[in-house]
């Protein structure tokens, strides 16, 4: 198409020229930030399954370093994910007993160490700290009989795990740490066996394993006097069928988790159920990426041919 400048045309030329310039350098600029991860759109919502040699169990998402961390029975370690297809190992663990690694929930407190339980078959149950550079100890001043799953912290910064003894009542507690001590006082008592616990603003979430049963309790009122489970406000019960296991929270408190009979579940704000996946093997632990709306998920492998996997799905 032919454009008559008229007078000035030269000036007004060249300057249309210099806009052009500056436009696709602009251009290129933003596609060179894309590539480089500079773009929203390089984050992997999912649904994507990336398969790993490892017997997977606690998940979480530390939203400060945008990294994934798992826990890993069949090396006895943590390892970590940011956004590519490997896991590298971030720490080794104290050594594992006799009856197994048998690792449980993981989180991490607000300076930067890492908590994780053992489950310990009623000899070895134990809580690991592990420090932001990678040492690992075992908390001193915890019962080995107790059998150790969900752990999980607290906005203020505070530690809750839960524990059972076969035969007996599970109970959640708070562990106050100083140094590799820690003393345990009972909060919930009368649970059955506690698996996953999730906190959200003043809301403790515990799950028990036994009756299929998700609850809910204000944490500031039972750090002021310790409840029972028939004080638990029920948001819902599956079946042992379901078998749920670990869960989290998102900060709306929706709640997240799956377990061995294959269904992947959300309970949101207002208490409604849904099933977000099914027909997967068993599901351990899950953490919650609010800022990206996506959900990690570690799955079992499904016989032994084939290989555990981390699942990130997206959460609308």
């Amino acid at each position: 198409m032919h454009m008559n400048f008229g007078t000035g045309s030269h000036r007004i030329a060249s300057g249309l020229r210099r806009l052009f310039v500056l436009g696709a350098a602009s251009a290129l600029l933003a596609l060179s930030l894309s590539a480089c991860g500079g773009s929203d759109d390089d984050i992997d919502r999912g649904p994507t399954t990336i398969s790993l040699n490892a017997k997977l169990n606690g998940v979480y998402w530390d939203p400060d370093e945008s990294r994934l961390y798992v826990t890993d029975d069949s090396a006895n370690n943590i390892r970590s994910w940011d956004g590519d297809k490997n896991f590298p190992v971030f720490a080794a663990l104290t050594p594992a007993p006799t009856s197994g690694a048998t690792l449980g929930q993981l989180t991490r407190t607000t300076d930067g160490t890492f908590y994780t339980t053992r489950f310990g078959f009623g000899t070895d149950g134990a809580v690991i700290a592990v420090t932001k550079d990678g040492k690992a100890v075992n908390l001193s001043g915890t019962d080995a009989l107790r059998r150790r799953i969900g752990i999980t912290t607290t906005p203020d910064g505070g530690l809750i795990d839960g524990w059972f003894i076969k035969g007996a009542s599970g109970a959640v507690s708070e562990l106050s740490v100083s140094g590799d001590k820690a003393v345990e006082r009972e909060i919930i008592t009368g649970l059955g066996k506690p698996v996953g616990l999730a906190v959200a603003g003043d809301q403790l979430f515990v799950n028990d394993q036994n009756t299929g049963s998700i609850l809910s309790y204000s944490l500031s009122q039972v750090r002021k006097q310790p409840a029972t489970l028939a004080q638990g406000k029920l948001l819902a019960t599956f079946t042992t069928l379901d078998g749920i296991d670990l869960m989290t929270a998102a900060p709306d408190g929706s709640l997240f988790f799956g377990g061995s009979g294959g269904r992947l579940f959300r309970i949101d704000a207002k208490g409604e159920t849904s099933v977000l996946a099914s027909g997967w093997p068993k599901m351990m632990g899950v953490a919650y990426d609010a800022a990206n709306r996506r959900l990690f998920v570690a799955v079992a492998a499904a016989d032994a041919g084939s290989q555990a996997s981390v699942r990130i799905l997206p959460v609308n």
